[in-house]
């Protein structure tokens, strides 16, 4: 769901040209090339066996529960660098979008977060899970809600194939980094309308 988290920051940011994303996966998520095994993907994450997703031709509609599985400890911190690349003549070229979280897990569930309309205002038990970060067995309950993800964007044109990159690194209380990691990707258009 750290898709809401980049949505939002992106599509949100100013007023001038109205954009949409449109998901190119059904599934959403995509696996990262050539990481090496120690590197999981978003079922290395999250339990996706209770989610559902549908589309339309403006949306993507969100409805059930997700459970995180990763095997980490309850006191960790959890990292989260989100990039976006656009598909040029070819190759996934890198922009100008770079945003890194030391530890997601003081503003994974902050009301003054930017992504908190997009997704985490939807999780109906917030207040039971919200101190529990992406621990293993924290279940998020969503009520249905729909991902359109549209803004304004001034600056350069943001329209064409576009991928986010998501990793999050786990960390001890001596600041040792675990064994494994999380790294994920959502492709789609951006599309001007």
């Amino acid at each position: 769901m750290f898709v809401v988290v980049f949505l939002i920051l992106f599509l949100n940011q100013s007023s001038a040209i109205k954009y949409r994303f449109y998901f190119e996966n059904e599934g959403v998520f995509s696996d990262c090339a050539n990481e090496p095994r120690s590197v999981k993907n978003i079922e290395g994450l999250l339990d996706l066996s209770e989610v559902t997703f549908k589309y339309n031709s403006e949306f993507l509609a969100a409805s059930g529960n997700l459970t995180y599985v990763w095997d980490i400890q309850p006191g960790d911190r959890v990292q989260c660098d989100i990039q976006l690349l656009r598909f040029d003549r070819g190759s996934w070229l890198p922009t100008i979008v770079y945003i890194s979280f030391p530890d997601i897990c003081i503003t994974l569930y902050d009301k003054s977060q930017f992504w908190y309309k997009g997704w985490t205002m939807h999780i109906i038990n917030i207040d039971e899970i919200k101190d529990k970060c992406v621990y293993p067995g924290n279940k998020m309950i969503h009520k249905p809600f729909n991902l359109d993800a549209v803004a304004d964007v001034s600056g350069l044109n943001w329209s064409g194939l576009h991928k986010i990159i998501y990793r999050l690194k786990a960390f001890d209380s001596n600041n040792v980094i675990r064994p494994t990691s999380i790294c994920y990707e959502i492709v789609g258009d951006i599309k001007k309308i």
